[in-house]
């Protein structure tokens, strides 16, 4: 992969290995944000036709980025408002259920609670546990607390078997790992991480064949006098036909995030997602076979395909938050979830990066 660290800030000197809660803007995105902030110090550059174009173009970006087709992309401002949608827009029986992992990302089960039961299994029970009342089987492609991916080709397989939806939360894994549209029904996905976008961006794909089967439960009047002039929008007539757009987050042209990731994903999609994929997953490779076992507990998986680009651990000696903490004031910054520590790895760092990492982990003067 061409060498991009140019491409995004010296982040004050600091050490950016925590993607995974927030992605960084490149330079390019930061230029973007200027020009929506002159466009807006200055409205009269903003023709009324940029509030339809540049959502389109959002639109067109996101579904090449994933493989689909624009009219399957749902525009968003969070992984929550795509996963709402869906949730909102199905009708459910009494004695249907959704079908969730024990212990998933609370925007992965929240959404359902509101309109329907709600089944939890532990993962690896998933499969096996969809029966003849599971109308959804709601997950999280990568896991944030334990870095875990999910094999969903298998886990769609059985879905269908059983005439249920695969509704999958991509947050943790799209523009990091590649997008294969046949292994889900629905997924969705904040920008903000690895897309490297503002906060408060995001989108949902689904199929034509789900989305057919959604009712909208919103009318937003700009969606609704699409193709029409703003000289006449005295109509209140509720359209049927507007596909995927009915769904849209109010006000989605917001140029002062739809610019910036715009710009973001034009240089993920000119580097390409393949590119950034083996990029990271070297990193991580250099970062697992570097650590010392006997010092640490792996929590997410070493190897094999369940492995994503989120490293999680815990110290032995079980002070994983001093560790946390002695990274954080030698300038290298990561999370601390659930008592463990999680380290992400993304296209602006570096095998140099990796092993200063390392090299204070090890450092005595980090233990308690």
């Amino acid at each position: 992969m061409r060498e991009i660290t140019a491409e995004f800030g010296g982040f004050g000197g600091r050490l950016w290995f925590n993607t995974a809660h927030q992605g960084p803007l490149p330079a390019a995105a930061v230029a973007a944000a200027r020009v929506a902030a002159e466009l807006k110090a200055a409205p009269h550059r903003l023709a009324d036709t940029d509030f339809a174009e540049v959502p389109e173009r959002l639109r067109t970006t996101l579904a090449r980025l994933v493989g689909g087709a624009p009219e399957e992309i749902v525009l968003g401002n969070s992984t929550s408002y795509g996963m709402h949608a869906v949730a909102n827009g199905l009708t459910f029986a009494p004695d249907d259920e959704v079908l969730v992992i024990a212990g998933d990302y609370p925007a992965t089960v929240l959404p359902w609670q509101r309109v329907t039961k709600v089944r939890a299994v532990p993962a690896d029970e998933l499969a096996d546990a969809i029966g003849p009342r599971t109308r959804v089987v709601a997950v999280t492609w990568v896991d944030s607390f334990t870095g875990r991916a999910l094999d969903l080709a298998t886990l769609k397989a059985a879905c269908a078997d059983a005439g249920a939806l695969l509704v999958v939360n991509g947050s943790q894994a799209v523009g990091a790992r590649s997008v294969d549209l046949s292994t889900v029904d629905v997924l969705v996905s904040c920008g903000y991480k690895w897309l490297c976008g503002p906060y408060g961006t995001g989108f949902a794909w689904i199929r034509p064949e789900v989305l057919m089967k959604l009712k909208p439960r919103q009318a937003y009047w700009l969606a609704m006098h699409a193709g029409r002039g703003l000289d006449a929008m005295r109509d209140t007539t509720l359209r049927t036909d507007l596909g995927v757009r009915a769904f849209d987050v109010f006000c989605p042209a917001d140029f002062g995030n739809t610019l910036p990731w715009l710009a973001s994903l034009d240089l993920l999609l000119d580097i390409g997602i393949d590119a950034i994929a083996e990029h990271d997953q070297l990193l991580v490779d250099r970062f697992v076979s570097g650590l010392d076992r006997d010092r640490y507990r792996l929590v997410s998986p070493a190897a094999g395909p369940t492995r994503s680009t989120l490293v999680v651990l815990s110290a032995v000696d079980g002070d994983t938050a001093a560790r946390h903490h002695a990274l954080t004031e030698a300038g290298v910054d990561t999370a601390f979830r659930e008592g463990n520590l999680r380290l992400s790895m993304h296209l602006f760092n570096t095998p140099a990066q990796v092993d200063r990492v390392l090299e204070l982990l090890h450092d005595n003067q980090t233990r308690p």
